[in-house]
C-alpha cells in the first residue's frame, strides 16, 4: 500500500470522525438547551417548600385613603400543631406610600413597622394555642393595637333564635374563639409574610363586618369587628404598644416585672 492511499485512508476516517462529533455536538447542544428551559422554568416557580424549606406566603394590606386616626381590623386563623410553630410578620418602610402623603404633602418620614409573631391555633383548637409578640417596633407614628390571641371583637347574634354562646350579650366585646387578629392604622399599606397559605383578613369599611360564625343546638355566635377611632381605642384596643426591640421582651418583659411598679 503506497503513503498516498494511507493518507487517503487516515482523512477519510477523520472526515467521518468529525461528521459523527458533530453530529454529536448538535444532539448534546440540544439536550443542554432543552435542561436550560426546563431549569429556568423551574426557577421561576420553585419554592421553599419544594426543596425540604418552609414556604413564605406574602400578601399586602391596603388601608390607604382611608382616616389615619382610625384603627382597622385585621384577622387570620392559625394552623395546628401539624404545621409546628405559625410565624406572621407585619411590616412596612418608614417612608412607604410617600406618594399618597397620609400626613400631608412633603412629609416622607412616615411611619415603620416590623412587628414579628409567633403561634399556633386558636382558642377552639386542641393544640398548642398562643400567640406571642417576639419583636415590636414602631417609628415615626403609631401603626399597631389590639394584638390579641383571640380578635377582639363584638358578638352578635346568627339567627336571634338561640342564646348567645357563653351567655354573652349581644354587643359584649370578647374575644373570637377562631380568629387572631389585630387593628391597623388607616391611612397606610402593609407587608404580611407568614408561614401558612390562608388568607389575611381586614375591612376597610367604617362600619361592622362578621369575620364568622358557629350555631349549635343550644347557643350561636357571629364574630364581629369594626374600626376604632383613636380617641377610643384605648378603652376597647388598650394602650399604645411599647416598643420592644430585643426578642421576646415584649412577653419577658411583663412576666418578670417588678412587683408593685
Amino acid at each position: 500500500m503506497g503513503i498516498e492511499t494511507t493518507i487517503t485512508k487516515v482523512v477519510d476516517a477523520c472526515n467521518k470522525l468529525t461528521e459523527t462529533v458533530t453530529n454529536q455536538i448538535g444532539k448534546i447542544n440540544a439536550q443542554v438547551d432543552a435542561a436550560s428551559s426546563q431549569f429556568t422554568a423551574w426557577r421561576s416557580t420553585v419554592q421553599a417548600k419544594d426543596i425540604n424549606g418552609r414556604a413564605l406566603y406574602s400578601q399586602d394590606i391596603d388601608l390607604t385613603g382611608l382616616p389615619t386616626d382610625t384603627f382597622y381590623p385585621v384577622w387570620w386563623t392559625m394552623p395546628g400543631n401539624d404545621s409546628g410553630e405559625t410565624e406572621v410578620t407585619f411590616s412596612r418602610i418608614y417612608n412607604r406610600d410617600v406618594g399618597v402623603w397620609p400626613f400631608g404633602s412633603g412629609i416622607v418620614h412616615i411611619a415603620g413597622l416590623n412587628l414579628q409573631m409567633e403561634g399556633c391555633g386558636h382558642i377552639w383548637s386542641g393544640d398548642g394555642n398562643y400567640l406571642t409578640v417576639k419583636r415590636i417596633s414602631q417609628t415615626y407614628r403609631e401603626t399597631v393595637r389590639g394584638i390579641s390571641f383571640g380578635m377582639t371583637c363584638i358578638a352578635r347574634h346568627v339567627t336571634g333564635v338561640r342564646p348567645l354562646y357563653l351567655n354573652v350579650y349581644d354587643g359584649q366585646i370578647i374575644q373570637s374563639s377562631i380568629h387572631s387578629g389585630l387593628y391597623l392604622r388607616g391611612g397606610l399599606s402593609y407587608t404580611v409574610n407568614k408561614s401558612f397559605p390562608g388568607a389575611i383578613g381586614f375591612s376597610r369599611l367604617d362600619a361592622e363586618v362578621a369575620m364568622g360564625e358557629s350555631s349549635q343546638g343550644d347557643w350561636e355566635i357571629r364574630w364581629c369587628v369594626r374600626p376604632y377611632r383613636l380617641s377610643e381605642a384605648d378603652a376597647v384596643l388598650g394602650a399604645t404598644l411599647p416598643e420592644k426591640r430585643m426578642a421576646y421582651a415584649y412577653d419577658n418583659d411583663k412576666i418578670y416585672a417588678t412587683k408593685g411598679a
